[in-house]
């Protein structure tokens, strides 16, 4: 069953939020380097954590063959393992810096676009410190990272240069990360720090003009041991990237949808989808209605699905236009091309440019079929177009919910919504 037929949407009531997936994987990492004994309460085990526990299981196993103890500094494994990373992205570019520091021989396993989601300058800094990376699927791995600077530009994904803050400080040797130009996603690196910071870890940060080019270096001193507190696995934060999906939805149907367990202090980045909302929200007089209204998501590129979603629900003739979105095409779809054919399907007038996209409101949609692309946040942002909607959605390759929010469908009926699996 991976064909499902919205037939009503959601008409209101309380959900919880799920456990951040950004924050899971980072504080899964930390207890394994902590010693820690991983055991995480999570009411929804997505697909990319469940990923991200398999491959730390599998470094585990090839320490222990390597014959040390611990996560501590100067205690090196050895020996080889095959680590399958799904399709998530996280996995793959948090673990193979840290396997590399570890000095553990890696086949990385990919699914999906996953292996052919480009890689570049981070696999060149690897190389010029002591590791190879070879072959498209699997990556080999090989080597033993050693410490020094790193350089890499602002427009890389930031899950590389996460992959270089968790890893460095188990080494002997001080290290630096030098980012050249304005970090993109910069909020998640902030979640990294914070949770490193939690962790014990010391990072510091200093921003320097190279070259009239404004830089970001991360100093880190080598010889550290982290130590998370046991308790942190149970109490993860609540996932704003999830949670946007249900705001946008509020939204679109009056007010009626509560989601509990949202920091509005967290240094997750997604969580200006509450002011983004009210801007879609706030059009201003109709005189200026048709003028287009643009939303930079460098920062937060996860939220465009939901963002294109209410995009569609203004008033006739407003016109939003959301840019700064060209990574998004490296998802697990082209995930800015996915939107914008999905939308269109649906009935709404879109454009898509290189790193943009703009949507021409209706108030409302047809209705019709989706296909989801393999993205779960596309079928999420299919099953939020039902709000506004004259007709049934049907979404084709639903189950990839699963990737970040296998109970998505269960909560969206939970609210009132109804649906029927084909």
């Amino acid at each position: 069953m991976d064909t499902v037929k919205i037939l009503q949407p959601p008409t209101g009531g309380t959900i919880q939020a799920i456990p951040s997936k950004s924050a899971a994987h980072r504080l899964l990492i930390a207890g394994f380097l902590s010693g820690l004994d991983i055991a995480v309460s999570c009411k929804d085990l997505s697909d990319d954590i469940t990923a991200t526990g398999r491959c730390l299981a599998e470094l585990a196993k090839a320490k222990e063959r390597g014959g040390t103890k611990g996560a501590s500094a100067g205690q090196r494994g050895i020996g080889s393992c095959r680590l399958d990373c799904g399709e998530s992205g996280s996995t793959l570019r948090f673990l193979m810096p840290l396997a590399a520091a570890l000095g553990i021989e890696s086949d990385f396993v990919c699914e999906g676009r996953l292996a052919d989601r480009p890689m570049e300058p981070f696999l060149e800094e690897l190389a010029a410190h002591g590791c190879s990376v070879e072959g498209h699927n699997p990556k080999h791995l090989t080597g033993q990272l050693t410490a020094g600077t790193f350089t890499l530009p602002g427009s890389i994904s930031s899950q590389f240069i996460t992959g270089l803050l968790i890893a460095l400080p188990i080494l002997q040797g001080d290290s630096e990360v030098i980012v050249t130009g304005s970090i993109q996603s910069r909020p998640y690196i902030d979640l990294t720090l914070q949770i490193l910071r939690t962790s014990g870890i010391k990072i510091t940060e200093e921003t320097t003009d190279n070259n009239n080019e404004t830089c970001s270096v991360f100093y880190i001193d080598g010889g550290q041991n982290y130590a998370l507190p046991a308790d942190a696995l149970n109490n993860i934060e609540g996932d704003w990237s999830a949670a946007a999906v249900w705001i946008v939805m509020d939204a679109m149907i009056g007010g009626h949808i509560a989601v509990k367990g949202l920091d509005p202090t967290s240094a997750q980045g997604d969580k200006v989808i509450i002011p983004l909302v009210r801007k879609l929200l706030d059009i201003g007089d109709a005189v200026n209605a048709a003028d287009p209204l643009e939303i930079d998501v460098a920062d937060t590129p996860d939220l465009v699905p939901a963002l294109a979603v209410l995009a569609c629900a203004r008033p006739a003739g407003s016109v939003t236009r959301i840019t700064g979105a060209g990574r998004l095409r490296y998802k697990e779809s082209d995930r800015l091309r996915a939107v914008s054919e999905v939308l269109s399907s649906l009935g709404a007038a879109t454009e898509e440019g290189e790193d943009q996209i703009t949507i021409t409101a209706n108030g409302k949609l047809t209705g019709g079929e989706a296909d989801s692309f393999g993205d779960h946040r596309i079928a999420m942002m299919a099953a939020a177009a039902a709000c506004i909607a004259a007709g049934p959605v049907t979404i084709t390759n639903a189950g990839a919910v699963s990737k970040s929010y296998p109970n998505f469908y269960e909560d969206y009926q939970r609210l009132g919504g109804k649906l029927q699996w084909l």
